[in-house]
């Protein structure tokens, strides 16, 4: 852990809503960020602004289409002036959705849309912040620094197809993908880029609602903890880095 060294700068949260996206922001910025908040609209914002305010943290709104290749770097150098400094973290949590149809039954742009929600708006934000990061003189002891974290959130579907899962699962294999891409091209360079497979239903209001045994019985994953545990991966040191976890509540059954 790098307690001593911890750079505490400005983290970007893509599909930042009220479940793992506020969790994250809520997350960080209690630890010292600016929070980059970045989602299609400011209504699922709002419960998470309130929690940031709350805190008396520094965090500015942008309306982003992750997908739009010609807004996404203006955006993110909009951001990047507002709060006063490059991105330092990166979390991609948005996500395409797409459950429940068989593959004949999905329509052609529905599928190209939720890929591109899952993964190539997962590129466009990392081309975004790279330099930023690669610029940064970064932290940590000796010899090796470490300039930027990129925190993919993925899910089971990331290694494992099913029925009826098409949309989503091919959209998720591609951000892993993205992932050992960035890792392998950038971690030599102080880039730190990490995977996070999270074998589990979230324990947002409509899950819990549409769920209840399953969070009667532990079942349902706590945003908050899992932002606690992203936090543990932008701390690791560059000697002890994971570029891949898979994350589940104790009472799930392994899907993986």
């Amino acid at each position: 852990m790098m307690s001593a060294t911890v750079m505490k700068g400005v983290c970007a949260v893509v599909g930042c809503g009220p479940g793992l996206g506020g969790s994250a922001a809520v997350k960080f910025a209690r630890e010292g960020f600016a929070i980059a908040a970045f989602n299609r609209t400011p209504d699922t914002f709002a419960p998470t602004a309130e929690k940031l305010d709350a805190l008396g943290a520094t965090y500015a709104f942008f309306p982003l289409d992750c997908t739009d290749a010609a807004s996404v770097p203006k955006t993110f150098a909009e951001a990047a002036e507002t709060l006063g400094g490059s991105i330092d973290v990166l979390i991609y949590n948005a996500g395409g959705g797409g459950f429940g149809k068989g593959i004949m039954d999905i329509d052609p742009d529905a599928f190209r849309k939720s890929i591109d929600a899952s993964c190539t708006g997962a590129f466009l934000c990392t081309q975004a912040v790279i330099p930023g990061m690669l610029a940064s003189s970064g932290v940590g002891d000796g010899r090796f620094k470490k300039r930027g974290t990129i925190i993919y959130t993925g899910a089971t579907a990331a290694v494992r197809g099913g029925a009826k899962m098409a949309q989503f699962a091919c959209g998720k294999f591609a951000l892993r993908g993205l992932s050992q891409s960035v890792a392998r091209e950038f971690q030599p360079r102080g880039i730190h880029a990490v995977h996070v497979r999270i074998d589990a239903m979230l324990d947002i209001p409509q899950t819990r609602d549409r769920m209840p045994h399953q969070y009667e019985a532990g079942e349902l994953g706590s945003t908050d903890d899992i932002a606690d545990t992203y936090y543990a991966l932008y701390q690791q040191s560059p000697l002890g880095l994971s570029n891949e976890i898979d994350i589940r509540p104790f009472q799930e059954k392994w899907s993986c």
